[in-house]
């Protein structure tokens, strides 16, 4: 009889091998995808602390876009981040924001502010939100 990698008995083997590469396979996609996820989070940014805080809702996650708003202690104006780029014009972030929202109907802007920026520079990048046509804002806080 033609064998399927059993012993004499008729009974299958159990193949470990083909089992360990799609392991490996999964441990690296959600490595990758963990370090991206990562990489647009600011470390710099002390954010505000709020008793209340919720957690992230899991099933918007893949429609946000965090904007980090990082505060320059020297001019004490902020710094705007969005994934790895510093808009030094703030005004260039609507155009992109505007084409997000043109592909994602669910767009979720996180406003990501440090603790100690003026309230103005918030609602001036709030004002740039609205502008590209994003309803949703949401704001990051700890509860630390």
């Amino acid at each position: 009889m033609a064998g399927g990698g059993g012993g004499g008995d008729g009974e299958p083997e159990f193949q470990i091998a083909p089992m360990i590469d799609v392991l490996l396979v999964l441990l690296v996609f959600f490595v990758m995808i963990t370090s991206a996820e990562v990489l647009k989070v600011d470390k710099e940014l002390k954010l505000p602390v709020s008793p209340n805080a919720k957690k992230k809702e899991p099933e918007m996650a893949k429609h946000e876009v965090a904007v980090n708003l990082r505060l320059d202690r020297a001019s004490n104006k902020g710094i705007l981040i969005m994934d790895t780029t510093t808009y030094g014009n703030w005004e260039d972030l609507t155009p992109v924001l505007k084409g997000m929202a043109e592909k994602d109907k669910l767009l979720r802007v996180v406003v990501r502010g440090d603790a100690d920026l003026p309230a103005g520079e918030i609602q001036r990048v709030m004002n740039l939100i609205g502008e590209a046509g994003v309803s949703d804002i949401a704001f990051a806080s700890s509860n630390k």
